[in-house]
């Protein structure tokens, strides 16, 4: 699938609107309880038996940036877990603070996400499902890391595998994107 500037603006629209979509306001974290918890570890299990992965990734542990009231955020990271994967939280106290972040580590602002996770020395942004992951790092890829901008419908930590594949991108320090692989 061809990188067009259409479809980079789409992105990007897609990224600000599931930004906006996955925060909520302090009050509403802090009337997160238990039971939130406990169908967000449900959503992880249910996210790793509908992407099933049997591979494996060269490092310890991995740390994933968002908001704390994400949703999704926190399905993505059950995910990561389900499938054997050590992860670290790193909240941002706001929008702001957490697009500082993505800048430092190098994600274009046209393919953004609602979370941000450094596997090593790649960053991958979004519902990135771990067969791309292993693929970055089997191919020694010369790339910053990958991403699904947005927030794709079928993607892991937003719902099963969809008839159509996801074209996952790459991205390099300058800003380049192209596209990577697809999964599905």
């Amino acid at each position: 699938m061809e990188l067009t500037r259409r479809r980079v603006l789409a992105a990007g629209v897609a990224s600000i609107a599931a930004t906006a979509g996955c925060t909520g306001t302090e009050s509403d974290s802090r009337n997160q309880g238990a039971d939130d918890r406990s169908r967000a570890t449900d959503a992880g299990a249910t996210a790793a038996a509908e992407w099933p992965w049997d591979g494996s990734i060269p490092v310890d542990g991995v740390v994933q940036h968002h908001e704390p009231s994400c949703g999704c955020c926190g399905e993505y990271a059950e995910y990561l877990e389900a499938n054997g994967i050590d992860v670290s939280i790193e909240t941002a106290p706001d929008l702001d603070t957490f697009a500082r972040r993505k800048t430092e580590l190098g994600v274009p602002e046209s393919m953004r996400s609602c979370h941000t996770v450094e596997f090593g020395e790649y960053v991958v942004e979004g519902h990135v499902p771990l067969q791309a992951v292993a693929r970055l790092f089997e191919t020694d890829a010369s790339v910053n890391g990958i991403v699904i901008p947005g927030m794709p419908q079928h993607a892991p930590g937003m719902g099963p595998p969809g008839e159509e594949p996801l074209t996952v991108y790459a991205f390099r320090e300058d800003g380049d994107t192209a596209a990577f692989v697809d999964i599905g």
